[in-house]
């Protein structure tokens, strides 16, 4: 028979398909040839018992194949298979455990290499790795993992099984019943709400590893300050410890309380009247203070030093020691400024007007009169505060104040010719407005008209003479301000001593 020359070139396309294809399974699938071709390395996996795995399975790093299994021998301790892997495959030694898995329920073994370190930069596993020589080369027994046998799975279901005594078996399945029948709805809608339940932390999940990422720092924190922590519960102890043994003493301090706020009240209440009078009459005593601060910082940085020298006099051996020193004219008094003023000899005792524009010229860095006003502190330079309109107006005549035997209408012409409680100053006759500085047992008295006219003070009652004979009371309760003007402080300070 001769064959036609299509058939024969189509009978040899067909044995070279056949070649091709045998030697590709034969290299790639049984591993034909890639020894002599430098495709592959060997390691080894030492192993107690096979669990199934057999020749030519599959090597498997991450879920990808990277080699076959090769011969397998006999050990005194258990088997070691070889295993061929790809050359261009790197598989980290240090860390790496062998697992013989199944593939599918009827079986199907192979070898699974996984990883338990984190890879080096870039992505790439660190070194030393699998099939370097030596011990590289061989993964061993304690980092492999043989899955359960069929036999032995069976013999502890039927060890379970054998375990469970049926009668109890038939009781449970009786309260099973009695517990879920007719709540199939129930039943239902539990688990619909557990699958949202599911779906939600799904969704939640980056924030829950975040979540989670985040509290080991806290947790570090915490076993960092655990030493600050005990210390804080023991000193919470003693506390809570010597709060219990003081419940006595505090349950009493407690019933006080009602008591004392009770009087705290009365007290409010008795002082109402006066109270706001008198922080409104401090309010220029707080301006001059505010306007003074530098000098009252310097008195108060002094006191102490003056209090503690004090007691060099009176060291507390029940005698005094004093010493005299005669430091005449150290320092020197200050004559510049004073060129044009008249010496006066402590024989003339006449009444004079003191002139207020002179004083020492000297400049602060002269050793004359070094604690003369010159040097005291300098005074702010920001203006005197300024109290709000009306803030003392406001005062007015609590019950109390000043009244007049004679009706309240006298009591309130007391209050200047024009009732604003601080009319200017004349500057010839010292008056202020119809208000008239008096000495002795006398008071700022108002008058009606431009005569200065004089009235008697009992300082015994508080009483005040008019001019007219009748009897007037200056309380101290108020009023005060509207009646004495800028000098009503001096009123609140000597008022009660007069009494």
């Amino acid at each position: 028979m001769i064959l036609k020359r299509g058939v024969k070139i189509q009978l040899l396309v067909f044995a070279l398909i056949t070649v091709l294809g045998v030697s590709v399974v034969a290299v790639r699938y049984i591993g034909i040839g890639r020894g002599l071709l430098g495709n592959q390395y060997t390691a080894y996996v030492d192993l107690t018992d096979s669990g199934g795995v057999f020749t030519n399975a599959e090597v498997t790093y991450r879920g990808v194949t990277v080699g076959r299994v090769g011969p397998m021998e006999l050990t005194k301790t258990g088997i070691k298979v070889k295993l061929l892997m790809n050359s261009d495959r790197k598989i980290p030694w240090d860390g790496t455990i062998a697992v013989v898995g199944n593939r599918s329920a009827v079986g199907e073994q192979y070898i699974d290499l996984q990883p338990t370190k984190k890879p080096g930069p870039g992505g790439e596993p660190a070194g030393p790795y699998l099939g370097d020589g030596g011990r590289y080369d061989t993964i061993p027994a304690d980092r492999t993992r043989l899955p359960v046998s069929t036999a032995e799975l069976l013999r502890n279901v039927d060890k379970l099984i054998s375990s469970v005594n049926p009668q109890h078996l038939r009781v449970i399945v009786d309260e099973l019943d009695k517990a879920f029948n007719g709540s199939a709805a129930d039943l239902q809608a539990i688990l619909d709400d557990s699958d949202r339940l599911l779906k939600t932390a799904e969704e939640a999940y980056p924030d829950t590893s975040e979540l989670l990422h985040n509290s080991r720092t806290v947790l570090d924190t915490q076993r960092q300050m655990g030493g600050h922590i005990h210390e804080f519960a023991r000193n919470l102890n003693v506390l809570t410890g010597q709060l219990r043994r003081d419940d006595p003493a505090l349950r009493a301090t407690l019933d006080a309380t009602v008591p004392a706020s009770a009087e705290a009240t009365r007290l409010i209440e008795q002082l109402s009247p006066t109270l706001p009078v008198l922080l409104a009459n401090l309010t220029t005593t707080g301006q001059i203070m505010t306007s003074r601060i530098a000098g009252i910082r310097s008195l108060f940085i002094l006191y102490p030093l003056t209090v503690a020298g004090a007691f060099t006099v009176t060291p507390g051996d029940g005698t005094q020691h004093l010493g005299l020193v005669l430091n005449l004219d150290s320092p020197a008094p200050c004559t510049t400024g004073y060129e044009q003023v008249k010496r006066r000899w402590p024989q003339f005792t006449e009444k004079r007007e003191t002139p207020l524009n002179l004083g020492c010229k000297e400049p602060k860095n002269s050793d004359k009169v070094i604690r003369g006003a010159r040097n005291t502190p300098p005074e702010a330079r920001q203006p005197y505060p300024r109290v709000p309109q009306g803030a003392t107006e406001g005062a007015g005549f609590p019950e109390g104040g000043a009244t007049g035997t004679a009706g309240s209408g006298e009591a309130a012409n007391a209050q200047g010719s024009e009732g604003t409680g601080r009319p200017a100053a004349d500057k010839k006759t010292g008056e202020q407005g119809g208000l008239t500085t008096l000495s002795g047992n006398s008071l700022y008295v108002p008058v009606s008209s431009g005569s200065v006219e004089l009235a008697g003070y009992d300082p015994s009652t508080g009483a005040v003479y008019g001019p007219d004979g009748k009897r007037y009371l200056l309380g101290y309760s108020g009023g005060q301000e509207r009646l004495l003007g800028d000098s009503s402080w001096k009123m609140l300070l000597l008022g009660p001593l007069a009494r």
